[in-house]
């Protein structure tokens, strides 16, 4: 039965009309985020009441294509008002007249060193290449950073390299050098005098300086002569021969018996001490290095000056300045790094308070003007190097305007207190240090511009990540190529080093020295270092082009550079073999062993990464030519012994690697893939694990072993006093350094 309800009424039929929701407009921001009611206004209420800033008070957002018409348009009008009151600006201050008061001369040419925006320090691109890398080095408490063109970064990324692919960990105990501290170097020697002129200088302050081991007149008179003929003639001129053996006459007193206090002449001595019994076989170096290592003969006279010259840090003269920048080769040459950028820096800031930026005035005198510019242009080069070599900021900062290059004329010559003879075409003994500095400035206009262009990396990524940002890196080192080959070109016929078979100087194209054999020995050892230094900046500044993680492909750009790289370091090391084998001309020089410790670690890495190049053959072959030069370098000083024997050790392991990642591709696979060497073929009478027996390898530990194989206290005479809980124990330092590898 179906029931029949009431009939619906026609309002009840009707369907309901949904009422249209009012529409508010967005609140300011304060109000959305304390969720009350806001009125709109321009500022809302609730803003106005509790003093806020309210978002109703700016411009409204442009949310529709004629709003967004209308913002261009104004800022296309603001942009043109700001571009015509900078203009207006800039030709008012071009009508504006020039002081009649010049510190620089009309007449003298200013010199422009090669920068652009990429030379400013602090910004995001500092980093662009890569982070550098912090380790303890053995003779510090504290951990030091070392940026990504130092030897210490490159190091460290073959170790990773060879971690990876010899799936073993090692450690370097067994390697540590024989360094001076395990002599006992801080041992206070017999020697000395209590009437000693410091002594007696600081009685005022109750504070004396640790009895040391100083010279005698004549022994003195011995080591400052071998000044002239190397330092002075091969490094900066920076002093005036003449009016330094003057000064020098005039400290004796007492009848010649005492000599009053000096700075200058103090590092001088120091400086010829390490460089002269450097020269000298071990057995036959004698008392006065206290039976230590040679590389620190002299430091009693060094803390001497170092002592003097802290009552000049408020007052600093011309001879403040020479002793921190003699201070700085000297450190350099004893592996102390950190001391040496620390000093460089102290010559910078002199140079500066000394006003030595500016061009010097007309009215100077030609010898004074000559004297200012080497001495500011030989700060330039001692900042240049740290910087390079460490990985650094550079202390100095390029400016668009510095004071003219040095001049290397005769008149120049007969005015410096020197009297060596001239060379020829218009070439004197002061062109090499004038062709030097061209050859910094050239190389650091390029430095700066590769470190400081953003590669467009992503966070935490570095240039050997991405194989694009090699490729930009080499073009941008390519696009200076064109400025060395100038520098080469320019360099005086005297000045080059003379090849056989009709070879060609400043090149590397491998063929043998002809040493000319009447020259005088200053002018053939400025033609070494001349080709020596060019060769070893070449090396430095191509080096990140040798990438283990992201190797580059053969026949690119970044290919090209990384065999430029691994070419100047075999012509570097065939240089220095010979001429320490037939000459005398680098006995003793120190940056010499710098140099090829540096191209020896350079080839390493580059077989590594292209172990069946064309220039592969020639590298292997100049390791071998390396060794023997550390041989020869290490019957003087132990440091470069211990480096022979740390390149030898590395020369299996690296062979072994290279040979197996050509021949046997399964071999390389199972490198990678195993985690132990027992099942690996391998050709030859000895096996992957016999290598490693007795031997260990950290790159990371093989360059403290080099560049810090010393301990900071061997120039630190009073450091015995210390309390014990204050000493160092260097143990502790080489176990910090285990862990970052």
């Amino acid at each position: 039965m179906t029931v029949s309800g009431p009939e619906p009424t026609e309002q009840q039929a009707a369907p309901r009309r949904r009422q249209r929701r009012t529409q508010v407009a967005r609140a300011c921001d304060g109000c959305r985020i304390r969720r009350i009611k806001c009125d709109n206004k321009v500022p809302c209420s609730n803003c106005l009441g509790k003093a806020k800033i309210c978002s109703n008070s700016g411009a409204p957002p442009a949310s529709t294509l004629t709003q967004a018409h209308e913002e261009i348009g104004w800022l296309k009008q603001k942009v043109q008002q700001l571009e015509a009151e900078l203009e207006q600006r800039s030709n008012g201050a071009a009508n504006m007249p020039t002081p009649t008061h010049s510190l620089s001369s009309p007449a003298q040419q200013v010199h422009h060193v090669p920068t652009g925006n990429y030379a400013e320090y602090g910004s995001s691109k500092e980093y662009s290449v890569g982070r550098g890398v912090r380790l303890r080095p053995a003779r510090s408490m504290n951990d030091a950073w070392f940026g990504a063109s130092s030897l210490f970064s490159f190091l460290q990324r073959l170790s990773v390299f060879l971690s990876i692919n010899l799936q073993q960990t090692h450690s370097t105990h067994n390697l540590l050098p024989i360094s001076a501290s395990d002599n006992k170097l801080l041992d206070r020697p017999l020697a000395g005098s209590d009437g000693d002129p410091v002594r007696r200088l600081m009685s005022s302050t109750g504070e004396f300086p640790t009895t040391g081991v100083y010279l005698s007149p004549t022994q003195e008179e011995y080591f400052l002569d071998f000044f002239w003929q190397t330092y002075h003639t091969t490094l900066s001129p920076i002093l005036n021969e003449a009016q330094f053996k003057k000064h020098y006459q005039s400290l004796w007193m007492d009848g010649g018996k005492e000599r009053r206090p000096s700075a200058l002449v103090d590092i001088v001595i120091a400086m010829c001490m390490q460089y002269v019994i450097s020269t000298l076989h071990c057995d036959a170096q004698g008392l006065l290095v206290e039976g230590k290592d040679a590389l620190v003969a002299g430091r009693w006279h060094y803390w001497r000056g170092q002592t003097l010259l802290t009552y000049e840090l408020e007052s600093p003269s011309i001879t403040t300045l020479q002793c921190h920048i003699l201070c700085g080769v000297y450190l350099c040459g004893g592996s102390f790094h950190n001391m040496m950028d620390t000093s460089v820096t102290l010559a910078v800031r002199t140079a500066y308070i000394l006003g030595l930026h500016a061009d010097p005035p007309p009215d100077m005198s030609d010898e004074d003007v000559e004297m200012r510019r080497r001495l500011w242009w030989a700060v330039y080069l001692m900042d240049s190097k740290s910087g390079m070599k460490l990985g650094r900021p550079f202390a100095l900062q390029d400016s668009s305007v510095m004071p003219s290059l040095p001049g290397d004329t005769l008149e120049a010559a007969r005015v410096s207190g020197s009297t060596f003879a001239p060379i020829g075409n218009n070439a004197t003994w002061l062109s090499f240090n004038l062709y030097q500095t061209k050859l910094y400035i050239k190389i650091r206009a390029a430095y700066t511009h590769f470190y400081h262009t953003d590669l467009h990396l992503e966070n935490d990524q570095s240039i050997w990540d991405d194989s694009r940002a090699l490729q930009v890196g080499a073009e941008i080192l390519d696009s200076h190529n064109q400025s060395f080959q100038e520098w080469t070109d320019e360099v005086p016929e005297a000045l080059r080093l003379k090849r056989q078979e009709n070879g060609r100087p400043l090149s590397v194209d491998g063929t043998r020295l002809s040493m000319e054999q009447f020259a005088p020995l200053w002018l053939q050892r400025q033609r070494v270092i001349l080709e020596l230094t060019y060769h070893h900046l070449i090396v430095n500044l191509y080096r990140p082009l040798i990438s283990f993680s992201a190797s580059p492909p053969p026949e690119t750009p970044a290919a090209e550079v990384a065999m430029r790289c691994a070419a100047h370091a075999i012509m570097l090391t065939k240089i220095t073999q010979q001429v320490l084998t037939e000459t005398s001309i680098l006995d003793g020089w120190h940056e010499a062993f710098h140099w090829q410790w540096n191209a020896a670690m350079t080839l390493i890495g580059f077989i590594m990464v292209f172990p069946n190049a064309h220039l592969t053959a020639e590298a292997h072959t100049a390791i071998e030519l390396a060794v023997s030069v550390f041989d020869n370098f290490g019957a003087k000083f132990s440091v470069a012994a211990n480096a022979a024997s740390i390149v030898r050790d590395l020369r299996i392991k690296v062979e072994f690697l290279a040979r197996h990642k050509v021949e046997d591709t399964e071999s390389a696979q199972n490198l990678q893939h195993n985690s132990t060497f027992n099942d690996i073929p391998v050709s030859g009478d000895f096996t992957m694990p016999d290598l490693m027996n007795g031997s260990e390898l950290n790159l990371f530990d093989m360059a403290v072993d080099i560049d810090f194989w010393s301990d900071f206290d061997t120039l630190w005479p009073e450091i015995d006093n210390l309390p014990q809980d204050v000493q160092v124990d260097n143990s502790h330092s080489v176990e910090n350094m285990r862990g970052l590898c």
